[in-house]
């Protein structure tokens, strides 16, 4: 099968910019991927984007796992940043799906999409708040953490005909990305490479043990633990829906690197997934549950035996006694104290007063009076006000009635897309959902359960259509309309 041109100068560029970084890094000059590794990041996100959306869709999966590890090997060797341009790289490419956003916005008045509408205004409310409260630098990057995740789902709903194309991408980028960071993650919690243990001495994560062997919580290629177990979670549910052959090894790497994180609220999140994988029906269903029993079998020795025993099962017995446990008592004052706040804050803070974006805004970098913020439920009303919450709350519920209800056709993937956004809404009560990588991957996968309810939808009326239920004077079938939910009204 011969590539096309355009095919090969895409693999051609992506190949360079990997080139590129392991080439400053392996002589030593990684500052200079200060710059250049946004820059590069973002020349072969804007090819990808107008020629290849399929491969624009797996690079910027990519650029979220493996960002923080490199910006970890550049400020090992360049001097610690508490705030890296490095970190830009996956906001400046998935932002490319904004221009899809400003070019289609006239279909915004359509009824599946006009939620998007909403969801933008609450945004562009805050944003201006934050403006007046935090200043421009602080609001713009959070606006970037928030509106992101928000466009990257309306780029998946507005190329729903491509949802097959993304649906096998999906699955083979996370079967990559689990068996990468999975292996990663076991190797640095047995010695931690020097890299790592720099970030975590400097970044102060001191509630992640201590850089040792053994003594760590796993966080992987990612910069914490929490946000390691999220990506892990929804790629344990993708691959249950498939995958290929590689999918079996990701899975084991990923379960174990997963344990390891001892996220105790992802581990609940992906028992909410689960429920919703198991209420699905059709053929499908048998493959499921024979990838659990595998799955399990394989997993289950690796967790029951030895120094990793141990330690996830000290962490499960944390569930049973939670008034003892410090980050539950501190999560409850976190709501003692900020709770009247956040639901009576009027206005509401703005974009860049809460969160590590505050560091833009306060002398010396450092953490803002809301730095440290842990609840995902109180974090919409407390930064967008009463205005901003209910446009972004109300359109994002009006797009969960969409996608939650399923289609006629069964598809595992789609029912694994609903269920990761499911347990994402669940973990909102222990972190914010919303924004950042988490953000991402509720938004995404939002998209592709809507994108693929349309796609079945519309083949549903074609295969209809085709069978005789619409035909024009001459005897032919009426061709779909390209609009469904009642687009037109």
């Amino acid at each position: 099968m011969k590539l096309r041109l355009s095919t090969l100068v895409a693999l051609v560029a992506l190949l360079g910019l990997v080139m590129l970084v392991v080439g400053f890094i392996q002589v030593g000059k990684g500052g200079f991927l200060l710059l250049l590794y946004p820059l590069g990041t973002l020349l072969v996100g804007v090819l990808l984007y107008l020629r290849h959306p399929t491969l624009y869709v797996g690079f910027v999966w990519w650029l979220w796992f493996l960002t923080p590890e490199v910006r970890r090997l550049v400020d090992y060797q360049s001097g610690w940043h508490s705030q890296s341009t490095v970190m830009l790289a996956p906001y400046l490419v998935a932002g490319l799906t904004l221009f899809t956003l400003l070019r289609h916005s006239p279909k915004l008045q359509l009824r599946h999409l006009f939620p998007f509408g909403l969801v933008s205004l609450g945004l562009v409310y805050a944003f201006g708040v934050g403006v007046l409260r935090s200043g421009v630098p602080s609001a713009t990057y959070d606006l970037l953490t928030w509106i992101v995740p928000v466009t990257t789902a309306f780029y998946l709903v507005i190329h729903w005909r491509n949802y097959p194309d993304y649906r096998w991408v999906t699955q083979r980028t996370f079967a990559w990305g689990l068996l990468v960071m999975g292996l990663y993650g076991l190797l640095q919690y047995v010695d931690p490479p020097a890299w790592d243990r720099f970030w975590m001495i400097h970044a102060e994560m001191n509630t992640i043990g201590e850089p040792e062997p053994f003594e760590m919580r796993v966080f992987s290629t990612l910069n914490s633990p929490g946000p390691y177990a999220t990506v892990v979670m929804a790629g344990l549910l993708v691959l249950l829906s498939g995958g290929g052959l590689l999918r079996w090894p990701a899975l084991v790497a990923g379960c174990v690197g997963f344990g390891l994180s001892l996220v105790r609220s992802s581990w609940g999140a992906l028992v909410v997934g689960l429920l919703f994988l198991a209420a699905h029906r059709g053929r499908s269903r048998s493959r499921l549950i024979a990838t659990l029993v595998v799955t399990g079998l394989i997993v289950y020795p690796l967790l029951s035996f030895g120094p990793l025993a141990e330690v996830i099962g000290n962490r499960l017995q944390s569930f049973g006694d939670l008034h003892q446990d410090t980050s539950y008592i501190e999560r409850l004052q976190l709501y003692s104290d900020f709770a009247s706040q956040a639901f009576s804050s009027g206005l509401g803070q703005g974009l860049g007063s809460v969160g590590d974006v505050t560091k833009l805004s306060t002398e010396g970098g450092q953490l803002g009076e809301l730095g440290v913020f842990d609840s995902g439920a109180m974090l919409v009303p407390l930064v967008l006000g009463w205005p901003g919450a209910l446009l972004y709350v109300g359109g994002l519920i009006w797009l969960l009635f969409y996608a939650l209800r399923g289609t006629k056709r069964p598809d595992l993937f789609a029912a694994a897309s609903r269920g990761i956004v499911a347990a994402m809404l669940a973990q909102s009560l222990a972190g914010g959902v919303t924004t950042g990588l988490s953000g991402a991957v509720l938004w995404y996968f939002l998209g592709l359960a809507i994108a693929a309810r349309m796609f079945h939808t519309q083949n549903a009326k074609a295969v209809e259509q085709q069978r005789g239920g619409l035909s024009d004077r001459h005897g032919r079938p009426v061709p779909a309309e390209h609009e469904p939910y009642g687009a037109r009204g």
